[in-house]
């Protein structure tokens, strides 16, 4: 059998060539001019991948998603500081359990139906009865495969004190995100979905308004490790072309990252989200097709990930073996009251890794004597992919 895998997983996905390639260089300098050039670069393009202004500072620091996830809540807490969570699954569901190792109140909203996005008139009438320090949204969850809105929470608390938080770990890069408009103050990623770079780096960008509460909080919650106040000063110190330290950058990462970003740039960012919606709704519609239900409402999808329901009959283990003993990796569900199964299509993920997977669930499900037509799942996803020119 070939060793050759489709990793349609919801990261880390599969990286372009030359991506890879960057990793491959020599060891570098963090103070040489070559790689303080690079990193002030990657600092730049960050900005336009989130639609940020000049006063918006992103920060990138060597360590997972998750280390930027406390980072994006430790730096505005202190001691009975007020949190409102807003979770659609698993990770929404981290805010809590994180928070919960510190003195710190916790308010939690979730929606009344698994695969439901938070309404913001329920977010906002939850802010207008509380005064939190922070509101957390979780943009795409990936283990529901839910599109929380966004901008008509930072809206309402754009005059307020409180700083609204959001996880763009399995959105930045493949969802639209107007940072600005959007009104958000903390913003998070990692390096290993839709930005398309090996995992590893904690990227984060914060606003004005957050810079101003960053500097302003004194006995803050944070690690010392992820003190933001002392990344923000080596952010900028590397973008007036001056090398500084904290923590070791991690090199080879930040160089990959740049040449990711020049390619997101290149392909333009209108181009990118819209061949992100157009590749998610092909997959989603022949999956339908094989009588298949999806997990998120049909108004709340992501573009990035879907989760699919199995049949009750069909075995979720047995079943996500069978599709990757055809070299296609898929993911399972994360949450074990539901049968059902995860598939990302973030990143440089084209027609033919569509196709290839549909084709690759249609086996193991007939494999696993579940009823329908062959062929009938393929059919609709190159119907939808020819629709839009693929």
């Amino acid at each position: 059998m070939s060793e050759r895998r489709l990793v349609m997983v919801p990261g880390p996905i599969n990286f372009e060539p030359s991506v890879l390639r960057e990793m491959a260089v020599e060891g570098l300098d963090h103070t040489s001019s070559e790689f303080v050039d690079a990193f002030a670069e990657s600092l730049a393009m960050l900005r336009k991948v989130v639609n940020a202004t000049d006063g918006y500072q992103p920060i990138v620091i060597a360590g997972s998603g998750t280390l930027a996830m406390e980072a994006s809540v430790t730096n505005f807490l202190k001691k009975d500081s007020k949190v409102l969570i807003v979770s659609n699954g698993y990770f929404g569901d981290r805010f809590a359990e994180l928070l919960s190792r510190y003195p710190v109140h916790v308010d939690m909203i979730k929606p009344e139906v698994l695969g439901d996005a938070v309404s913001p008139e329920k977010i906002i009438a939850a802010v207008e009865k509380e005064s939190y320090d922070l509101v957390t949204l979780t943009h795409v969850d990936t283990s529901t495969a839910v599109l929380q809105p966004v901008r008509e929470v930072g809206k309402a608390l754009r005059n307020k004190d409180t700083l609204l938080v959001v996880d763009g770990v399995c959105s930045v890069g493949g969802e639209e995100i107007h940072i600005v408009e959007d009104g958000i103050d903390v913003l998070f990623t990692g390096s290993q979905k839709a930005l398309g770079v090996p995992p590893g780096l904690a990227i984060l960008w914060l606003s004005p308004k957050a810079l101003e509460k960053l500097k302003n909080v004194s006995n803050n919650l944070s690690p010392y490790y992820t003190d933001l106040r002392k990344w923000v000063d080596v952010m900028r110190s590397y973008e007036s072309r001056k090398p500084s330290y904290f923590g070791t950058p991690a090199v080879n990462l930040i160089v990959a990252l740049k040449k990711s970003l020049e390619l997101i740039l290149k392909e333009g960012l209108d181009r990118r989200f819209t061949r992100h919606k157009q590749i998610s709704e092909a997959f989603r519609e022949g999956v339908k097709a094989l009588g298949l239900q999806l997990l998120p409402k049909e108004e709340n999808v992501a573009h990035t990930v879907t989760a699919v329901k199995l049949p009750p009959n069909v075995d979720l283990t047995s079943f996500v073996s069978s599709v990757r003993g055809m070299g296609v990796l898929i993911a399972r569900g994360l949450l074990k009251e539901v049968n059902y199964f995860r598939v990302g299509h973030m990143g440089s993920v084209n027609a033919n890794d569509i196709i290839a997977t549909v084709a690759a669930i249609e086996r193991a499900l007939y494999k696993h004597g579940y009823n329908f037509k062959f062929g009938d799942g393929l059919a609709k996803t190159q119907e939808v992919l020819f629709k839009y020119g693929f």
